[in-house]
């Protein structure tokens, strides 16, 4: 399923061995991209009466939009399969690590001509039009195979309807069905929903049995339950299959976000049991495929998913390469072990293709009669994969062409008889019909390639088979990939492109201590709005929204006590900051570390740096995360050392194929970086994020100050390890004193898209300005210049004043900031931290202190010389619905107006005002140059011409609490000028 940013799969899985048993468990997997999985604690255990003999398979469904429960079967104390529910324990949870069954278990029993031991597998639930739940369950009476329908008003109660949904006299035991719409004449999928127009939807039934999944499709009247199919099981040759190899008790599911049905399917071993306790482990799931009807209406398309395509690498191309009859081509350059190979085949000389004989009505015998080394008229041809040199191993995946009276037909093969040298495996041949006419089309084929597993796409996914095989020689770097025609016809590629795939990371967070435990409880954006949901690890007691009423809910704050580099990393967003795990004011501080999908609900993870060596006794203070080549991130950090000298360490993950990057390590080299010669060892911190030159060296900066300069200090390195200082600084100001936190990146002119510091990106330094930013007295200023990498030059437009014509990122409460390169959604995000504006005595008394402003995106302003900044869209998905639009609204001079219908106290407003009388505005006096002190002077209490006027937040129903953001317009000689003020005197 796809629940707030997250994809999860549940699974059966034997903790104990690589064998079925019946004590099976319900396993659990997340992914952010259903490429990359952490393996979490196993989310149901047989260890109650109605399931006590196995938690075994079942669907989620979601309840009230957005609340998922699961329906399984469990084999209670008696061997009964009966069905049972079970919820999140915790819905703030985005992780849904623990859950609760229903006290109300067996919800299904087997009752009224149902056998206990065939009653099993309940979907994936759907509401019809009279907002009953519906669901069906695998069975099988007096010899059919059926779907039993029941029906519920609350989920718990559930009757058996006088009809199975649908029945076959040709089939035994239906397990694992399911039951979706598939659109017509489009390539989104589409999810029950009767607040909208079915006629243009059409329905399949799935069901498994003989090891293998088939399905039908047909018409589905909501009101009466009636499914009229287009074709029935006949348990034959002719019936539409899922896939025509080893392929079993799948499952799909809607995909939401991305509006697509999602396949997944088990697929077993072919070896033997004392194969799989030896290797220690058995079956896996196909990778994932999206799933359509096809133009004719007749059958499905599937293909794998699009996010496999991050794994490519490595791409070999060809084109126009000519098979002669009886040639082998190796395709080189790829890890044949581990591919993606696509290939377009041109067929010549159909009119000498092979007759069909009519009695060919099994494809796969076909297939097993006429395998790979029967040569013929068209074809065989197609790939030998994962095979050894001298072709002793190989698996062929492969077409044959044959004419008919009136048509060609296309046999699909899979022929894994020569797979392997090891005795005792299962090599069938599979095979299948492939729906297209080679007169009108080419012929494709797509083949994954994961050492011992072979899922291959014909006709563009119209028929796909998968294999399990297990060479003996033709492993790893022993494995070779060809092209091969062993017709007499000439085939052509006409196309080809294959890749070498990058391993997908796979991290168990299992009994991680003390990890994931409860989050706090957020209340809502609107009044119908969504929470920002968080979780964390570090008490088991967080405190409450309730008697808690300036906490925030969608911004990032730690559970508790006092905070203060992010970055984006592999799908996943990574908050680092400084944290005080042990009171909410300064003081013993360490790096925190949470994480996102959406850098809108956080995870809290364990703290990644603590100070516990010389060189950050005193505490892990601020730094930056830089990627190192390879895709390997590293952190430069301030320590406060034993003398209590501010020194720059480093810091990289333990473990690369961790996603989540929960564990780092301190670098024996540390420190790196030393406060010598002039540098002040108390004013010497903050390296920001580095970057990397034409020539081949690393840069950082870190802020300091000497005889009284702000300054960023640049050091170069071409290990990363040791670094040098450089002669001049990068930029220093007079009118400043010490820079803290500094930061220094590249924006692009005339372009919303955010830039990097990688050469790609900024090698047209005529579009491309640099912006350097330092915090000081509470305030975070910027400067704007051109920078020169080869000489390190960087000139600025206009210099840092101390003043309040200085450029600064907020006008308000906002420092110490830092921004990222966002290079999934080509963006700079800004981040600032927030302190509070009570007392010490205060955060105390609250138990927490300090926050993160909204993640913004920032970019070069249309002018060129100052920097714009929006919240990133992300932060909208919170809004559910908007409960106040007004248009054309006049404000009179002197009124208010009250924005009714909304949760004052946590919203997202947008409002614009249209300005009139511009002729009659205040004169601006030219020496009002310090627009904070003239919005003191000229506060919300203080009427004038054109303004004040804006919104009132946070205010009491008699106005006497209030903060005013506000604007004022007034008139110079030759311009107007707006005062934007924030008013919190009241």
């Amino acid at each position: 399923m796809y629940h707030k940013g997250l994809y999860h799969l549940f699974y059966q899985y034997n903790p104990f061995g690589p064998l079925w048993r019946k004590n099976i468990t319900w396993a659990h997997s997340v992914s952010h991209d259903l490429i990359n999985w952490a393996h979490l604690d196993h989310a149901l255990h047989p260890i109650d009466s109605f399931d006590i003999n196995g938690c075994w398979s079942g669907s989620i469904t979601f309840l009230d939009g957005n609340n998922p429960v699961i329906l399984y079967t469990g084999i209670d104390s008696q061997d009964r399969q009966v069905q049972n529910l079970a919820v999140p324990k915790n819905l703030l949870d985005p992780l849904l690590t623990e859950w609760s069954k229903s006290p109300h278990n067996p919800l299904m029993i087997p009752t009224n001509g149902l056998k206990p031991d065939l009653f099993r597998d309940p979907t994936t639930a759907w509401l019809g039009p009279d907002k009953i739940w519906r669901v069906i369950v695998g069975a099988e009476i007096d010899g059919k195979g059926m779907a039993i329908l029941y029906k519920s008003r609350d989920f718990v109660k559930w009757n058996r309807t006088n009809n199975p949904l649908h029945l076959s006299a040709k089939t035994i035991m239906w397990e694992c069905p399911d039951f979706f719409p598939v659109s017509l004449g489009s390539t989104n999928g589409v999810d029950f929903s009767y607040d909208q127009d079915q006629s243009d939807n059409k329905h399949v039934l799935k069901v498994s049995f003989h090891s293998r999944d088939y399905y039908i499709l047909g018409k589905y009247d909501p009101k009466t339950d009636d499914f009229v199919v287009e074709s029935d099981f006949l348990d034959a040759g002719s019936d539409l299959r899922l896939d025509y190899g080893k392929f079993y008790a799948s499952k799909s599911f809607y995909d939401s976000a991305k509006k697509r049905r999602i396949l997944w399917s088990w697929v077993n071993e072919s070896d033997s049991d004392a194969d799989s306790v030896k290797k220690g482990w058995s079956g896996l799931q196909s990778f994932p495929r999206s799933m359509v009807l096809s133009e004719s209406g007749w059958q499905l398309i599937q293909w794998p998913i699009k996010e496999i395509e991050k794994l490519r690498s490595n791409e070999v191309d060809l084109q126009y390469e000519n098979l002669k009859g009886g040639s082998v081509f190796e395709i080189s350059g790829v890890t044949a072990s581990q591919a993606d190979v696509e290939v377009t085949f041109d067929v010549e000389g159909l009119e000498y293709a092979e007759l069909f004989d009519t009695s060919w009505v099994d494809p796969q015998l076909l297939c097993s009669q006429k395998n790979a080394s029967v040569g013929g008229k068209v074809g065989p041809f197609g790939l030998l994969v994962l095979a050894s040199n001298d072709l002793t191993e190989q698996t062929a995946i492969f077409f044959h062409v044959f004419r008919s009276s009136d048509k060609y037909v296309v046999l699909m093969c899979s022929d894994q008889s020569r797979s392997s040298l090891w005795e005792g495996l299962d090599k069938t041949t599979y095979g299948a019909f492939v729906d297209l006419d080679p007169s009108k089309e080419k012929i494709t084929l797509r083949s994954l390639i994961d050492h011992s597993i072979v899922e291959s796409f014909g006709g563009e996914g119209r028929t796909c088979i998968t294999a399990r095989v297990y060479p003996k020689m033709a492993i790893d770097k022993e494995a070779h990939l060809y092209a091969f025609n062993y017709g007499s016809e000439s085939i052509t590629i006409s196309k080809l492109g294959a890749w070498s795939m990058k391993s997908a990371q796979f991290v168990s967070m299992e009994k991680m201590s003390g990890i994931w435990v409860i989050g706090v409880l957020f209340s809502v954006l609107f009044s119908h709005g969504t929470e920002a949901s968080y979780h964390g690890q570090r008490s088991s007691h967080y405190p409450s929204s309730q008697g808690q009423p300036y906490r925030t809910a969608f911004h990032f704050q730690p559970p508790k006590n006092w905070m203060n580099g992010p970055m984006y990393y592999k799908g996943v967003y990574h908050l680092f900051y400084q944290y005080n795990p042990d009171s909410a004011v300064w003081g013993n501080i360490t790096w925190a570390h949470s994480i996102s999908f959406d850098l809108v609900n956080w995870i809290h993870l364990d703290i990644a740096l603590n100070p516990t060596d010389p060189y950050d006794i005193n505490g892990c203070w601020s730094g930056s995360a830089t990627i190192l080549p390879g895709e390997k991130p590293a952190i430069l950090y301030t320590g406060s050392d034993t003398r209590k000298r501010q020194v720059q360490n480093l810091a990289v993950p333990k473990n690369l194929s961790d996603p989540f990057l929960t564990e780092w390590l301190k670098s024996p080299n540390n420190p790196l970086m030393s406060p010598t010669d002039d540098i002040d060892p108390d004013l010497f911190r903050d390296p920001t994020t580095a970057w990397r030159g034409p020539d081949g060296i690393w840069r950082v900066i870190v802020g300091a100050q000497i005889d009284g300069k702000g300054m960023a200090i640049l050091y170069k390195s071409r290990d990363f390890v040791k670094w040098n200082r450089t002669k001049n600084p990068l930029h220093s100001s007079t009118k400043t004193k010490m820079w803290e936190c500094p930061d220094f990146y590249p924006v692009g002119v005339n372009t919303t898209d955010g830039k990097d510091h990688s050469a790609d990106q900024v090698q047209d330094q005529f579009n491309t300005k640099y912006v350097l930013k330092a915090s000081f007295h509470d305030q975070d200023h910027y400067v704007v210049g051109k920078y020169v990498p080869k000489t390190d030059a960087y000139e600025v437009e206009s210099d840092f004043l101390d003043a309040g014509l200085d450029l600064r990122y907020d006008y308000g409460k906002f420092y110490a900031s830092k921004t990222f390169y966002d290079n999934e959604k080509k963006r700079r995000i800004l981040w600032g931290w927030v302190t509070e504006s009570d007392t010490q005595l205060d955060d105390k008394n609250k138990g927490w202190s300090g926050l993160q402003s909204i993640p913004r995106s920032i970019v070069l302003g249309k002018s060129g010389r100052q920097l714009v900044q929006w919240p990133i869209k992300e932060i909208e998905k919170l809004r559910r619905k908007e409960v106040f639009n007004l248009h054309d609204k006049e404000l009179k001079g002197g009124s208010v107006f009250e924005v009714s219908g909304v949760m004052a106290s946590q919203a997202d407003v947008e409002v614009s005002f249209d300005v009139r009388g511009k002729k009659k505005v205040e004169i601006f006096d030219p020496s009002w140059a310090d627009p904070q002190l003239l919005c003191s002077q000229k506060n919300v209490s203080v009427k004038g011409k054109v303004g004040p006027f804006g919104l009132f937040v946070l205010a009491s129903k008699d106005l006497t609490e209030q903060t005013a953001i506000f604007f004022r317009l007034f008139r110079s000689s030759e311009k107007y000028v707006v005062l934007m003020c924030s008013d919190q005197s009241r």
